[in-house]
């Protein structure tokens, strides 16, 4: 998965010029990688670029379907039963992205202090929330900090 990234990453970083075969060759066996390992990575990238879209309406109903995520021990360890509970209503009523979740989580992991309450849990999704959208959250924003789930449905 190392070798698809750099991969990846030449190929993005080669928006305007074209891609150097043998130039990204070079410079993956230069990194320390073996040929068998990277003809392995371009033929797994083949083949999954060459695999069907799913568009029959089954698979789009699939994807709709809500994710669950469970915490691992240090998750836990890091945010208290009720700012768990507050991150899973929150997600559950479609406020809260898959990404914004993980976005939470990581900066509950990286703080490193003592576990986080729901106060702390609820100015950390705010952030993140305004962060990564232009829509006005203000009203949820209020409803968040009152525990005012009755607004938020109506």
């Amino acid at each position: 998965m190392t070798i698809v990234e750099l991969i990846a990453q030449y190929v993005l970083g080669a928006k305007e010029t074209p891609i150097n075969e043998q130039e990204l060759m070079a410079e993956l066996v230069l990194a320390g990688f073996e040929t068998e390992e990277i003809n392995g990575a371009f033929a797994w990238m083949e083949a999954t670029a060459l695999q069907p879209q799913p568009d029959t309406p089954v698979d789009m109903q699939m994807q709709n379907l809500p994710t669950y995520r469970l915490y691992s021990v240090p998750e836990q360890q890091a945010l208290t039963t009720a700012a768990r509970g507050f991150l899973v209503k929150v997600r559950a009523m479609g406020l809260l992205s898959d990404e914004a979740h993980e976005e939470i989580i990581d900066r509950v992991l990286k703080a490193e202090t003592d576990p986080v309450e729901e106060k702390e849990i609820k100015l950390i999704t705010i952030i993140t929330l305004l962060a990564q959208s232009d829509n006005l959250w203000l009203r949820e924003i209020d409803c968040f900090l009152e525990n005012d789930w009755d607004r938020i449905y109506h």
